[in-house]
């Protein structure tokens, strides 16, 4: 049933579709001009009637893969392509497997389950926050310090000792961690020359799927390896009775 909720959710491409133009340069690029000026003048620009636009030099040869493995581009891929893996990595090593790791701190399973809808709600706080921040600051200057604030909330919570400081450094995790990456996805269109746009674009997308799918088995695996871990960490103890003695 979960899956076929979630599922429902490709149905929003309805909308999109119905409600999401274009864009005006690539409109204008293939001629149609009176299209571009309207998606234009939908976003605030005040464009002429009769506008006919230009788009760069139409001489200039498509993007290849390959161009993201060569000369100034290869360093900026490799780093691309391991911040995109290990933001995923982290995220749903951790969200896949967190309902289990509240049940071994002592919260029941309904109690888990509300824990994690309410980080869901810190997560929108986080994206729109970074939105506004970044429209003023600019991508590097949010995404750095959110994405620190990360990594600090993350070691927060794994060294939790009480529910109250777990609650707060997971709702800090959720709120900078989303944050952070809202920033990320958007700036992973705008490393490339326009040309290896969507081509970067994908590697990237492609690098977080591959995090996606190996990072819940191994977390798995790892848990089911590791040290015995406490049925209920945080539940009230039973004080020990003295044997008897015969």
């Amino acid at each position: 049933m979960v899956a076929i909720v979630s599922g429902l959710a490709g149905v929003w491409v309805l909308a999109i579709r119905a409600w999401v133009p274009d864009s005006p340069y690539w409109l204008a690029e293939r001629g149609r001009h009176s299209e571009a000026a309207a998606v234009l003048r939908r976003l605030g620009a005040d464009v002429p009637e009769g506008t006919v636009f230009t788009s760069g030099d139409r001489t200039e040869r498509a993007g290849r893969t390959g161009d993201l493995f060569r000369g100034r581009l290869l360093r900026l891929t490799l780093q691309m392509l391991v911040v995109n893996f290990t933001f995923n990595w982290g995220y749903w090593g951790l969200q896949t497997w967190l309902p289990t790791l509240l049940q071994d701190k002592g919260l029941s399973m309904s109690a888990s389950l509300g824990f994690v809808a309410l980080s869901a709600v810190f997560m929108i706080r986080g994206y729109v926050s970074a939105s506004l921040l970044t429209s003023r600051y600019g991508r590097k200057k949010v995404f750095l310090p959110y994405a620190g604030l990360a990594a600090v909330s993350g070691v927060a919570f794994a060294y939790a000792g009480s529910p109250a400081e777990m609650y707060i450094a997971n709702f800090a995790l959720s709120f900078f961690c989303l944050g952070a990456w809202g920033v990320w996805n958007t700036w992973n269109g705008e490393f490339y020359p326009t040309p290896l746009r969507a081509t970067g674009y994908a590697w990237a997308t492609a690098a977080q799927l591959g995090a996606t799918a190996l990072a819940p088995s191994t977390v798995g695996f790892l848990l089911a390896r590791g040290s015995p871990r406490p049925s209920s960490t945080w539940a009230p103890t039973r004080r020990a009775t003295s044997p008897a003695v015969s």
